[in-house]
């Protein structure tokens, strides 16, 4: 049996019904691995939630992960803060290890639909440079939200 660092006595027994019934739902479903893209306002949050349940993803959204890093105080989050604090853009390669360390969580083993990543033109390159199957190259899907400036405002 694998040790854990998790007290299953202390987690309600439904939420333990509830977690293992996601993870038999989902464990019939294929692997997928989704871009969205689009500009603010257009749709993205809105309906990657729906996505992500629909095809048991991990959401990365990497606004929240940077400020969950931060936060958090990782070592990529320090530097991170470092960055931001200057006013400075946040590198490429502080974001992909950043996406890169959350990928190998086990909720995202079915895939992941990534948002946000895809705003600045350094880092379409930078994400090629992910060791997790080149996501923007093998992608199953890169989902684009054209919606007229009208609509957003």
């Amino acid at each position: 049996m694998a040790s854990s660092s998790l007290d299953l006595e202390n987690v309600p027994s439904a939420d333990l019904m509830t977690e293992l019934l996601r993870r038999m739902k989902c464990s019939s479903k294929p692997d997928k691995r989704l871009i969205l893209i689009g500009p603010p306002g257009s749709g993205k949050g809105t309906q990657s939630p729906i996505i992500k349940d629909e095809y048991c993803l991990c959401h990365l959204a990497t606004g929240d992960m940077l400020r969950a890093a931060v936060s958090a105080k990782t070592p990529l989050g320090v530097k991170a803060k470092e960055a931001m604090d200057k006013g400075e853009l946040v590198s490429d390669d502080l974001v992909i290890g950043i996406i890169d360390e959350a990928m190998k969580k086990p909720s995202c083993q079915k895939g992941l639909s990534l948002m946000d990543f895809q705003g600045r033109c350094a880092s379409r390159e930078g994400l090629v440079k992910l060791t997790f199957s080149c996501l923007f190259l093998l992608c199953d899907a890169k989902i684009k939200y054209v919606v007229s400036a009208s609509a957003l405002y």
